[in-house]
């Protein structure tokens, strides 16, 4: 075989890669979308049914949804923290100024999460 003859097999078989992948890209791209509308909703859904956990989603920047699907949820919220550079006592103090609820640490500790903000 020529060089020639290699080069063009192999662009050949570039091309055909490339033709295949091209549909599967693709779906990715639609599935991608997908997750992320289903994520907001979901996120959306959480926030009117446990409006403190969306305030503590708010004032960590942390997604609700992860938090409430990490394997460790305390842990979570310790990473939250440590990225904001907040104590504790800071977020239940922001807490307290944008949940009313008397039942919002209720909630929160049905959550596992109540202890860890004060």
């Amino acid at each position: 075989m020529s060089a020639n003859e290699i080069s063009a097999g192999l662009t050949e078989k570039v091309n055909e890669y490339r033709m295949m992948s091209a549909p599967l890209e693709q779906a990715m791209r639609e599935l991608e979308y997908a997750q992320s509308l289903l994520k907001a909703r979901a996120e959306d859904d959480i926030s009117k049914t446990v409006p403190a956990l969306a305030a503590l989603a708010d004032i960590l920047d942390i997604s609700s949804l992860d938090l409430l699907t990490a394997p460790d949820r305390l842990a979570f919220l310790q990473e939250a923290m440590q990225r904001r550079e907040i104590t504790a006592e800071e977020v239940g103090h922001q807490m307290r100024a944008q949940v009313e609820s008397a039942q919002s640490r209720d909630e929160l500790k049905a959550l596992g999460l109540g202890e860890q903000i004060s």
